[in-house]
C-alpha cells in the first residue's frame, strides 16, 4: 500500500490536539509511533492538514528521545494540503516514535493564537 507515492511503514493516524497557551506555537504535541527496518532505509513523515482546518498550519516534527530536537517542519498547509518531513536513513531497527507539533498564523479562523489543530500523519519509506 502507498500513500502519496510513498511506501507505508505504518497505518495513518489522525490526531486532534488542544493547545493551552495563547500563542501561535501550540504547547502540546502528538506522538506518532512506527517500526523502522533499520539503517539504509530512508523514512519520512507524511503530514496532511484535515479538510476541517479553517486556517493554515505548519507542522513541526521533533525527536522523541528526551532532547526534543527539531527534525524538520512543513511549509504552512491549508485544509487538504500535504507535505512530508524526511527522517533520513540512519534510524535503528525496531520501534521508533516522533513528536508532531504545530504552528499557526493569522488568517481564516485564527485571529492571533492557535487554539487547536489536527493532522493525518503516517511514517513512510521514501522511494
Amino acid at each position: 500500500m502507498s500513500v502519496f507515492g510513498f511506501a507505508t511503514a505504518a497505518s495513518a493516524e489522525t490526531f486532534t490536539v488542544e493547545c493551552t497557551a495563547a500563542s501561535q506555537l501550540c504547547d502540546r504535541t502528538a506522538t506518532l509511533s512506527f517500526t523502522s527496518d533499520g539503517p539504509g532505509v530512508e523514512y519520512g513523515i507524511v503530514l496532511k492538514a484535515p479538510a476541517t482546518h479553517c486556517s493554515a498550519v505548519s507542522y513541526l516534527v521533533y525527536s522523541n528521545d528526551g532532547q526534543r530536537r527539531l527534525l524538520g517542519r512543513t511549509q504552512f498547509l491549508n485544509a487538504g494540503e500535504w507535505s512530508y518531513v524526511s527522517l533520513g536513513s540512519s534510524l535503528a531497527r525496531g520501534s521508533q516514535s516522533v513528536l508532531i507539533g504545530a504552528e499557526g498564523r493569522v488568517g481564516g479562523c485564527n485571529v492571533g493564537s492557535l487554539r487547536s489543530w489536527g493532522v493525518d500523519a503516517q511514517a513512510s519509506i521514501v522511494p
